[in-house]
């Protein structure tokens, strides 16, 4: 074979690479390739809609500190693994934390609470997340508001009314 013919059989297989290659990757991450964005788009039901509606309450709970509102986020059997606190098994564990919290920052006040999510992931029934979530927020005896900056992971089930709910959550704070 000529030269000139090996390499254009070269440059075919790498160009048909490259293509199945971003393929599979935009479709394991749950990003909708360009030949499939009308079809994901216009799909109401698609999980990653569901995650984006659950990811949109989470934060405005978190804005809101409505501590009602985000316990009933939570999967019956969720586990929640906060800083430097033991694990809280179950959402009636989870619920009587988040409760109590209203209580212990009655007088503080949300000013910003974001998460960058980097990757959804979505398997079946289950999905993951993880993003850099931060938070500033104003405490009465504090001159300056508190910030924190970190990173959040999430697995969600879904439910049998096609919503989303927590199973599990973790976070850090980032150096500062």
């Amino acid at each position: 074979m000529k030269l000139s013919t090996i390499s254009s059989f070269l440059f075919v297989f790498l160009t048909l690479a490259t293509v199945v290659l971003f393929t599979n990757t935009a479709f394991a991450q749950g990003r909708p390739c360009s030949g499939d964005a009308g079809r994901i788009a216009s799909n109401q039901d698609s999980p990653r809609k569901g995650i984006d509606d659950f990811n949109r309450a989470f934060i405005d709970t978190c804005r809101s500190m409505n501590h009602e509102a985000a316990a009933q986020l939570w999967a019956d059997g969720g586990v929640d693994l906060l800083p430097g606190m033991e694990p809280m098994v179950g959402k009636p564990e989870i619920s009587r934390w988040l409760l109590g919290l209203g209580e212990k920052m009655k007088c503080a006040k949300v000013l910003q609470c974001d998460v960058d999510w980097r990757d959804v992931r979505v398997a079946g029934e289950m999905a993951y997340e993880w993003g850099i979530n931060s938070q500033t927020v104003s405490v009465p005896d504090r001159a300056e508001p508190a910030k924190n900056k970190g990173k959040i992971t999430l697995i969600l089930r879904k439910q049998t009314d096609g919503s989303w709910k927590l199973a599990l959550e973790s976070w850090n704070s980032s150096p500062q």
